[in-house]
């Protein structure tokens, strides 16, 4: 064999172990999967221990690209012919360079680009992340934020606790610097967090656990009955509800949370269930909880919310309230809270958070945030504002708005966003367009994820949501789109899903 076929031999096979081999390895690699998952994966771990990751598949797709490139360097001297010492080793080298080009290109290929998976890869992913609009913090926070302090207390309901009026939303902390986050909210005056099993896969108690040592009877502590996979449904044993909430003590390192939560409520059913009421009142006589609530921003919330208040048996509910959300809901709020004195945490304050990325909205977006603010805490009804605190900054930023009334400026910004995301924000509670999907996607909960992904920055956790839904945006591929115009303030359904889909999937 010539030298000229060896090379090119070596070249499409190195093309081929690239592309079946390292490719599939990265594409895996990004989606977050556990180190069994990859050969060697656990021992591979403990390699890099502190890696939040696991990173099996990594090193074995960069290592084979690296093995096959190194190998080169040996076997092509051997077969190829030069006139002299000099030319030969600058043939091998050439060959070995285009060994690492082709096999690298071909994973690229594979796993950013798609080719060969059915779906777009990771690149169009990718540049959803790294994009600006996805920003947490703000580049020039103003100097009279530094410091900022929680300034008003609110009763809370029938629990007579006071409460901070801006509270900490755990949903995206885990590790040292969640706890951290935590820790200094806590420092500055906050006294209520509110987490979940299924924020960061457990990762959100772990780290709340850790900011409450040393002050746990200083801080309301409010969990939900769920698992870190999901919500548990109607008819869920008991003993199941019971143990979850245990597991969620372990985790936080406390005898006790003071609310538990039925939480991202959707059906009468599963706020009733007869096992869910019985696992809270043992577990309350055991003194492991104090308070129940619900916490709900569905289209049904309607009746879920009026069967909460008529049942008298929950303490707290919690609702998405914003600035332009239906009028009605004050309704609903202002009913919980003089018929039944519950307490109201409005959620979802930011209305989709989308501010940092809007065009145009630059000198306003560093207002917005405590303009919304203290738009849901101008209702008295309202008890307090549950807002994701996800970087240390965010405790001067949000806490500026604490204890202050809104201003004729902030509802000018507020409306002027309203402009900005026309079109692209779902309202919660809504779902005027449900009934016209022939297929009954959940749409709401799409364009739900898709806002996780676009505008929290919790985009792992958006593709998760996404992937455990029971329909996917894919039935919208070859749909004549009958929900064009069934959305009352302007959404494309037909375009956010399709592009939801493309952004949210591995196999669109």
């Amino acid at each position: 064999m010539s030298g000229k076929a060896f090379v090119t031999i070596w070249l499409v096979a190195a093309a081929v172990l690239g592309f079946f081999v390292s490719g599939t390895l990265l594409y895996d690699s990004a989606i977050g999967l556990a180190p069994s998952a990859f050969p060697m994966g656990e021992t591979l771990q403990k390699l890099v221990p502190g890696a939040n990751n696991a990173v099996g598949g990594l090193i074995l797709g960069i290592g084979l690209i690296l093995v096959i490139t190194i190998a080169a360097l040996f076997v092509m001297p051997r077969r190829i012919q030069a006139t002299s010492t000099g030319r030969r080793r600058f043939l091998t080298g050439s060959a070995a360079l285009g060994t690492a080009a082709v096999a690298g290109g071909a994973a690229v290929a594979r796993a950013f680009l798609g080719v060969g998976t059915g779906g777009p890869g990771w690149k169009p992913i990718a540049e959803n992340i790294g994009a600006a609009g996805v920003a947490t913090d703000h580049e020039n926070s103003p100097d009279d934020w530094a410091g900022s302090r929680v300034r008003a207390y609110r009763r809370f309901g029938r629990t007579e606790y006071r409460i901070s009026d801006i509270v900490l939303g755990s949903g995206g902390l885990s590790g040292e610097k969640g706890t951290n986050v935590a820790r200094l909210a806590f420092d500055r005056g906050v006294n209520y967090v509110d987490t979940s099993p299924d924020y960061s896969a457990n990762g959100s108690e772990d780290c709340i656990g850790a900011a409450l040592e040393g002050r746990r009877d200083e801080i309301f502590v409010a969990t939900k009955f769920c698992s870190a996979k999901g919500h548990l449904p109607p008819g869920t044993p008991v003993a199941t509800y019971m143990a979850t909430v245990e597991e969620s003590l372990g985790r936080l390192r406390t005898d006790h949370v003071d609310l538990v939560h039925i939480h991202s409520c959707d059906e009468v059913e599963r706020l009733m269930d007869e096992n869910v009421h019985e696992a809270f009142d043992r577990l309350k006589q055991q003194g492991k909880v104090r308070f129940l609530g619900v916490s709900t921003h569905t289209p049904k919330l309607v009746e879920v919310a009026n069967q909460a208040i008529g049942s008298g048996r929950f303490d707290v509910m919690m609702l998405a309230y914003h600035h332009g959300i239906w009028p009605q809901l004050g309704d609903i709020i202002d009913r919980a809270h003089s018929e039944q004195d519950m307490g109201i945490v409005a959620m979802k304050t930011l209305k989709g958070a989308k501010h940092h990325g809007l065009a145009g909205f630059k000198d306003e977006a560093n207002a917005y945030s405590q303009a919304a603010l203290k738009w849901a805490l101008s209702n008295d009804s309202v008890s307090c504002a549950v807002i994701s605190f996800n970087e240390l900054a965010h405790c001067d930023e949000y806490l500026a708005g604490s204890g202050q009334s809104i201003s004729m400026r902030d509802r000018a910004t507020l409306e002027k966003y309203d402009r900005e995301i026309v079109g692209s924000y779902c309202a919660p509670h809504c779902g005027a367009c449900l009934g016209a999907c022939p297929e009954e996607l959940a749409v709401h909960d799409v364009l739900r994820h898709r806002m996780y992904f676009e505008d929290y920055g919790r985009e792992k956790e958006a593709m998760q949501l996404y992937g455990a839904l029971e329909r996917n945006a894919s039935v919208c591929a070859g749909c004549s789109g009958p929900c064009l115009g069934a959305c009352p303030i302007g959404v494309n359904i037909p375009d956010r899903m399709r592009d939801a889909h493309d952004l949210l999937t591995l196999d669109s």
